[in-house]
C-alpha cells in the first residue's frame, strides 16, 4: 500500500470509527440500553450513516440487541479482549481478598461470574487451602442456564433482562424458571445441586454495586472430612463475604447510609 492510499483509507474509515466509540460512550451512559432512533436522535447522526454501525458492533459481540424492545446494550466483550476495563478491574480487586477470606474461614472454593451475554464468565476464583478439592478456573465460560449464578443474577436483574434469560430455554420450561427467580430473591440466595457436577452443591449469593447487580459469588460446596463448616455456615459466610464486597462498590441497602 503506497503513501496515498493509506491515506485516502484513514480518512475513509476514520468517519465510522468516530461513530462506534460514539455509540459506545452513549450506550455506557443509557442504563436500559437504547434503540436505534434513541441513538440517532442523541447522538444527531442519520439512520443512514449510524445503522451499519451499529449492526456491526451487534455482529461483532460488542453491543447485545433485545428483539423483543428493540434496544441495544453493552456487551462484555470489552472485558474479554482487555482485562484493563476498570470497572472491572475494581470488581476484581476488592473480590479477591474477600474470597481468599472466605476460603480460610471454610476450606471451600468460590468464584465471581458475571453475565456474558448467554453465558456466565468467570472473572476470578479462588481455591482450597486442603490438598485436594474442587474449584472453578477463572476464565472459564459456562451457559447461563446451566449454572447457579446466572440464576442468581437473573433474578435480581431487571425485568428486560430477565425475559432475554427466559426466551433462550423451551417455552414449557420458563413458569418454573420465573418461580426459581421468585425463590432466589425472597431467599437472597440460592442452594441447589449443581446441573454440571455430582455431588457438588452450588451456594450463590448476589453481588450488587451503587446500580444494581453486577455478579454473583458461588461455593461449589463439597463434603470432606473432617468438615470445618457445614452447608449452612458456609452460605451465611457466603452471604457476609458477598455483603462486604456489595458496600465496598457503592452499594447501600434501603435504610443503609
Amino acid at each position: 500500500m503506497n503513501k496515498h492510499t493509506a491515506k485516502s483509507v484513514g480518512k475513509a474509515h476514520v468517519p465510522s470509527v468516530e461513530k462506534a466509540l460514539n455509540v459506545v460512550n452513549y450506550l455506557a451512559g443509557v442504563k436500559d440500553g437504547a434503540t436505534m432512533k434513541d441513538m440517532v436522535e442523541g447522538l444527531g447522526h442519520s439512520m443512514g450513516k449510524l445503522y451499519r454501525v451499529v449492526v456491526h458492533l451487534a455482529e461483532s459481540g460488542y453491543l447485545d440487541f433485545d428483539k423483543s424492545t428493540g434496544r441495544y446494550s453493552l456487551s462484555l466483550k470489552l472485558f474479554e479482549i482487555s482485562h484493563r476495563h476498570d470497572p472491572t478491574e475494581e470488581l476484581i480487586g476488592k473480590a479477591m481478598p474477600l474470597m481468599e477470606r472466605f476460603s480460610a474461614l471454610t476450606e471451600q472454593s468460590c468464584h465471581l461470574g458475571v453475565l456474558n451475554r448467554a453465558h456466565i464468565l468467570v472473572l476470578a476464583s479462588t481455591a482450597s487451602p486442603r490438598p485436594a478439592g474442587y474449584s472453578v478456573r477463572t476464565g472459564a465460560l459456562f451457559s447461563a442456564q446451566d449454572t447457579s449464578t446466572g440464576a442468581v443474577i437473573a433474578a435480581f436483574s431487571d425485568k428486560r433482562q430477565q425475559e432475554r434469560y427466559l426466551n433462550r430455554p423451551p417455552a414449557d420450561e420458563r413458569d418454573a424458571l420465573r418461580r426459581r427467580f421468585d425463590f432466589i430473591r425472597n431467599a437472597g440466595c440460592e442452594r441447589r445441586e449443581s446441573a454440571i457436577v455430582a455431588g457438588v452443591l452450588n451456594l450463590s449469593v448476589p453481588v450488587f454495586n451503587i446500580r444494581g447487580i453486577v455478579a454473583a459469588l458461588t461455593c461449589g460446596y463439597i463434603i470432606q472430612t473432617p468438615q470445618e463448616t457445614d452447608a449452612d455456615e458456609t452460605l451465611r459466610i457466603l452471604s457476609n463475604i458477598a455483603g462486604d464486597l456489595s458496600r465496598s462498590l457503592g452499594h447501600s441497602t434501603e435504610g443503609e447510609t
